[in-house]
């Protein structure tokens, strides 16, 4: 409880009252003269001492410039400056001046329906809007500065879908025919080749193939265990369910075989599984120039590197929800099945028998 009470500063104007609570010293005044300021002043005090995460005052932005130093040093460069892109362009310009103590989710709410609304932006930018700030405002609750748990932040019904596109079953064929590409006009074999046909019969994300390891291979299933993104910076991937174990099906085991063969013929020795032309990590940026190439040359439409996994998860319409989750890998928050579902005993060994059908017919390999 306050032993003191508010004093009136002559050369201010103003009643002030100094209290401390829970190691922490702060000062609150009011300018109203006579009894009533000073009671305002002492009510003030009463207020932070009972609770002093709700009388918290300072401004969101102060506190996302606190959030975004955090981000640079506890996350990679890569999400930091994602979540810092959307801070500035679409959170701080909508809650930035507001005091913490008054953020509702409404306000929250807003930053999403502006950012659709004026911005046009499609439903993936605006659930990885929502994304960040429900994480700055959990960051601010471990901080003790507010008590909101924003748990109904919507995406317009009317924001677009971002248009995915996959490669067709005759281009998939091309695929698996031709290893050729052009380089100055000339036809040569394609370097990135088995890493293509791998992508497309695993749906490992492009970068967890960069980072992949000859030692992750053993008794014909692969260990994800780490991702490179774009900066070249080494991760444990995209999320928690990323680190999993494959089963590979036979297609999948004769690329990664043809590799092997491949780098000893270019008397090759690397611990990367798909290694650049010198034996060290792939660039990001080459290895998707390599297969834009590769698709000119082969007359195949072209997609983007990412859309390999697509292609996988589309040519395995048979396969078990639950079980492409686990192949895959996606969060939990994906949907029901991958929150409840867990791996059993032969689960990859059924994924590898449902992704050899559906690919064999297709390219006419058995």
């Amino acid at each position: 409880m306050r032993k003191n009470e508010a004093v009136w500063i002559e050369a201010r104007q103003r009643w002030q009252i100094n209290v401390q609570h829970e190691g922490k010293r702060k000062t609150f005044t009011d300018t109203t003269p006579g009894r009533r300021g000073k009671a305002a002043a002492e009510r003030k005090a009463d207020r932070w001492i009972a609770d002093p995460v709700t009388a918290e005052t300072v401004r969101v932005g102060v506190l996302l410039d606190q959030y975004e130093a955090h981000l640079d040093t506890t996350k990679s460069k890569s999400y930091a400056r994602q979540y810092k892109g959307f801070i500035r362009l679409y959170i701080r310009p909508v809650i930035g001046l507001k005091r913490i103590n008054t953020l509702t989710e409404g306000d929250l709410q807003d930053v999403i329906d502006l950012a659709y609304g004026q911005k046009g932006l499609a439903e993936k930018t605006l659930r990885d809007i929502r994304a960040c700030e429900v994480n700055f405002v959990k960051w601010c609750r471990k901080h003790g500065k507010t008590r909101l748990h924003p748990e109904d932040l919507a995406i317009p019904a009317g924001a677009k879908r971002s248009e995915r596109t996959v490669i067709q079953p005759p281009d998939i064929s091309k695929l698996f025919a031709s290893s050729m590409t052009t380089r100055r006009d000339k036809p040569v074999e394609d370097w990135y080749i088995h890493a293509y046909r791998f992508a497309v019969l695993t749906g490992v994300r492009p970068g967890e193939l960069r980072g992949l390891e000859w030692a992750d291979i053993r008794g014909g299933r692969v260990n994800i265990r780490r991702s490179v993104n774009i900066h070249d910076e080494v991760t444990q991937g995209k999320n928690e369910n990323a680190r999993r174990s494959l089963e590979l099906p036979p297609l999948a085991l004769a690329e990664a075989e043809a590799q092997r063969k491949q780098l000893r013929a270019a008397l090759l020795v690397s611990r990367y599984v798909f290694p650049a032309s010198d034996g060290g990590q792939m660039k990001h940026d080459h290895f998707y120039r390599s297969w834009k190439r590769y698709c000119a040359a082969n007359g195949i439409q072209p997609v983007s590197l990412y859309e390999l996994r697509h292609t996988y998860a589309s040519v395995n319409k048979e396969m078990p929800a639950g079980l492409k989750k686990m192949v895959v890998g996606h969060s939990k928050d994906m949907d029901t099945e991958g929150t409840c579902g867990h791996e059993m005993a032969g689960d990859m060994e059924k994924a590898a028998q449902f992704t050899q059908r559906a690919f064999a017919d297709m390219i006419g390999k058995k």
